[in-house]
């Protein structure tokens, strides 16, 4: 689907729905992308409720804390008062249960297509895009400073610096600087800010613990935490090639895992992601360079699971 595609479907689903008393969700653990994706469609759609599950990262908090923004939990929602739901920043009903059951009017999401198994009346997917607020910056004909910052900090945030930046990201980043007169350095204060003790104490436990392996021309590391496992990730991979962190969630009874590479790494992460997901029982997928999954097996078995299978599609690719 083209960009004008992607407009006319975005004004088709404004024109029926934009008056209407919506929900407007996104995953699991919101990050800054979902959390800024999910307020800029709230200013265009203004009889609408922000809604996701479980505690937001540190971003999300802080983007919310700035802008007023009050999230509630998706779960706690009667359907009934609604019209509908639209859900931003993901596709899959694995990173955001509570959304079964909905009547889904819009998606509006950048993952691949691994694992996707939601269905909305209108659908605004672009898999090439690094992030939801970019697909949405691109969408709105109309951005206030207040949008423009929370979109400008989901564009940095989920673009990882800018390493999955295509010439579209940085036009549109230009483009909300310009609107917000925001300084680059706040806003990567937001997008990556600065981690609490817990999470310094997470990732410093992770890196005790690595584990790696030289197979197929690459340095991979794995390690288990008790949380923060996309941040521990990222921070391994400056030395490792590839990093899969895995964190058990012992409510939900599954294995979530965070992988990253490095921009030489040619095994996408996110095909990786999406057969460990099917072969353990649950979901995968994300970016070639910043995937995930959430699998219904242990830390340590879903480790081996990912080292076993990146180095069979490596192997696969040579």
């Amino acid at each position: 689907m083209g960009s004008q595609d992607r407009s006319k479907v975005f004004q088709d689903f404004l024109k029926k729905y934009g008056r209407s008393r919506i929900v407007i969700a996104t995953h699991s653990r919101a990050d800054v992308d979902g959390i800024s994706a999910a307020y800029a469609l709230s200013k265009v759609i203004p009889d609408s409720v922000i809604a996701t599950a479980e505690e937001p990262g540190d971003g999300a908090k802080m983007l919310s804390a700035k802008l007023g923004i009050t999230p509630v939990d998706l779960g706690t929602l009667n359907k009934k008062d609604f019209e509908g739901l639209v859900v931003v920043d993901t596709s899959a009903y694995t990173l955001l249960p509570q959304a079964k059951g909905w009547n889904t009017l819009c998606i509006i999401d950048h993952h691949r297509s691994e694992g996707r198994d939601m269905k909305g009346e209108f659908e605004i997917l672009d898999s090439e895009s690094p992030s939801t607020a970019e697909i949405i910056t691109h969408l709105l004909d109309k951005i206030n400073k207040e949008t423009a910052f929370a979109l400008a900090v989901g564009v940095i945030a989920d673009g990882a610096r800018f390493k999955s930046a295509r010439a579209g990201t940085f036009a549109a980043l230009a483009k909300l600087m310009e609107v917000c007169g925001t300084p680059y350095r706040e806003l990567l204060s937001y997008a990556e800010p600065e981690p609490t003790e817990e999470k310094k104490i997470a990732i410093l436990s992770a890196m005790r613990r690595v584990e790696f392996v030289y197979a197929a021309g690459y340095i991979i590391a794995t390690s288990e935490v008790g949380s923060n496992e996309s941040d521990a990730a990222s921070l391994i991979v400056e030395a490792a090639d590839v990093a899969f962190i895995a964190n058990w969630k012992d409510k939900e009874q599954e294995s979530r895992i965070s992988a990253r590479a490095r921009s030489a790494v040619k095994v996408p992460l996110n095909t990786v992601m999406s057969e460990v997901g099917k072969s353990l029982g649950g979901v995968g997928g994300g970016h070639m360079k910043a995937a995930g999954a959430s699998v219904k097996a242990h830390t340590k078995e879903a480790l081996k699971k990912c080292v076993e299978t990146f180095i069979t599609i490596a192997e696969r690719g040579a």
